[in-house]
C-alpha cells in the first residue's frame, strides 16, 4: 500500500486548527514546561541570551578568538549543567505530554497527557540515543575519516554530502516523537522504523514545509524579540533583565509549541486516523 503523500495546505490547517481545540490545555503545558524554565535559564544564567564575546584584540588569530569563545561557553555550561539538565529534562516532559495532547483517541485532559508524556520518555531518550549513534557511524565516522586523510577539496566535497545526508536523516527520524506520543509506540527501534516507514515519498515535502516554517516563524519571533528587548532595555536594571527573559521564553515558547503542533499534523496526516478514532465515525 502506497504511503500517503503530505498536503502542506491542508498541515497547516490542522495545525492551526489543533491549536484552536486545545489552546488552554496546550498554553498549560506550555507554559509549565516550556515557558517557565527558559524564563528561569534567562534569570540565573543571563549569558545564555548574551554569549560572552572575547574583547577584539588587533592582529589576533580568529581561531584563537573562537577557542576563547567556545571555552567562556563550555564553562558557563560546565558551572551550570544542573540547571540545564532540569530544563532538558522539563523540555521532554513538556513535549512528550503536549504531543499526548494531540491524539485523535478521545480528548485527554492535562493530567493524562502529562502522565502519557511521562511514560513515554525513556523511550524518546532510548530512540534519540540510538539515532545519534548511527548518526555517528554514518557521518561523523567518514568525515573523521575524510578529514583525516583526504585532500581539503575532497573534505570539503565529503562534508558537503555528508551535511545532505544528516539533513536527510532528520527527517527520517522527524515523527518519531508523535510516533512515541500519539501512538504509543514503546519500543525505541520500532518507533524509528515506523518514522522511517511514514516519512517514505515524503521527504522533500517535509523538508520544504519545514524551513518554510523556521523563515517565517523563526523570522517574525526575532523581530518580535528583538523590537520588545529594545524597548525594554531602555528602562535598564531589573526591569529590562526580568521584561527580557519574559519576552525571550516567551517567543521560544510560543516558536516551540508551533513546530511540535506541526508535527503532530504532519504524523496526524501520514499516519492516518487511529482505529479508535474510524470505529467512531461509522458507529
Amino acid at each position: 500500500m502506497a504511503n500517503r503523500k503530505l498536503d502542506m495546505g491542508k498541515a497547516w490547517t490542522q495545525t492551526t486548527a489543533l491549536i484552536g481545540a486545545n489552546k488552554d490545555t496546550i498554553s498549560a503545558i506550555a507554559g509549565l514546561f516550556i515557558f517557565l524554565p527558559s524564563f528561569a535559564a534567562a534569570l540565573f544564567v543571563p549569558e545564555i541570551a548574551n554569549p560572552p564575546q572575547p574583547a577584539p584584540q588587533p592582529g589576533a588569530d580568529p581561531q584563537v578568538a573562537m577557542q576563547a569563545t567556545l571555552d567562556q561557553l563550555t564553562a558557563m555550561y560546565a558551572d551550570n549543567w544542573a540547571l540545564f539538565l532540569a530544563i532538558t529534562i522539563a523540555g521532554f516532559v513538556g513535549s512528550m505530554s503536549l504531543l499526548a495532547l494531540l491524539t485523535d483517541r478521545g480528548n485527554p485532559t492535562v493530567g493524562e497527557a502529562l502522565g502519557k508524556g511521562l511514560k513515554s520518555i525513556p523511550s524518546y531518550i532510548a530512540a534519540q540515543i540510538l539515532c545519534g549513534l548511527a548518526a555517528g557511524l554514518v557521518i561523523g565516522l567518514p568525515l573523521g575519516l575524510v578529514g583525516a586523510f583526504a585532500p581539503p577539496a575532497v573534505t570539503v566535497l565529503v562534508s558537503l554530502l555528508l551535511v545532505v545526508l544528516a539533513i536527510y536523516l532528520v527527517i527520517k527520524f522527524s515523527l518519531i516523537a508523535p510516533v512515541i506520543a500519539i501512538d504509543e509506540v514503546r519500543n525505541p527501534f520500532t518507533a524509528i522504523a515506523r518514522s522511517w516507514q511514514l516519512t517514505k515519498g515524503n521527504s522533500l515535502r517535509i523538508f520544504a514545509f519545514l524551513v518554510l516554517l523556521f523563515v517565517v516563524i523563526v523570522i517574525i519571533g526575532a523581530l518580535v524579540q528583538g523590537v520588545l528587548t529594545l524597548i525594554l532595555s531602555a528602562f535598564g536594571g531589573s526591569v529590562a533583565s526580568i521584561g527580557t527573559g519574559i519576552v525571550g521564553a516567551l517567543v521560544n515558547a510560543v516558536v516551540t509549541v508551533i513546530f511540535l503542533v506541526v508535527i503532530a499534523a504532519v504524523h496526524r496526516q501520514l499516519a492516518g486516523a487511529s482505529p479508535e478514532r474510524l470505529a467512531e465515525t461509522f458507529e
